[in-house]
């Protein structure tokens, strides 16, 4: 990781990231103490300083996040992104994983409905 003494450009600080992103300085803080998001470069003062790049990860994770897979799924799951390419093949990847949890909640959504139609007809008796 490189050491800047001033904020180069192309380059964030924490707080505009988490900004920018709606999260919490905290929150990022913890994705990098978890190896999910560390920076991409530090400034001489200590600064984590982060990437366009980073924030395509950020989004990444928090989209897993919010889909329900918890922080060592993310872990395990995250790719590497180093090109446009593999941004679009992981995000069509992610896709496919929602379309398939979508799939599954609806057949759950199913079988509630069809459950609460069997209990409301037994206390009707």
């Amino acid at each position: 990781m490189e050491k800047y003494r001033a904020i180069p450009p192309g380059f964030m600080t924490v707080g505009q990231v988490a900004k920018k992103m709606g999260v919490t300085v905290r929150a990022m803080q913890y994705y990098d103490k978890e190896g999910l998001l560390p920076p991409s470069a530090e400034s001489e003062g200590g600064r984590r300083l982060y990437t366009h790049q980073d924030i395509v990860k950020l989004h990444q994770i928090l989209s897993m996040k919010y889909l329900g897979f918890s922080l060592e799924e993310i872990k395990a799951k995250l790719p590497s992104i180093n090109s446009p390419k593999e941004a679009s093949a992981a995000l069509l990847e992610q896709a496919g994983e929602i379309r398939n949890k979508i799939n599954g909640l609806k057949a759950l959504l199913t079988s509630i409905k069809i459950n609460d139609l069997s209990f409301g007809s037994i206390g009707s008796r």
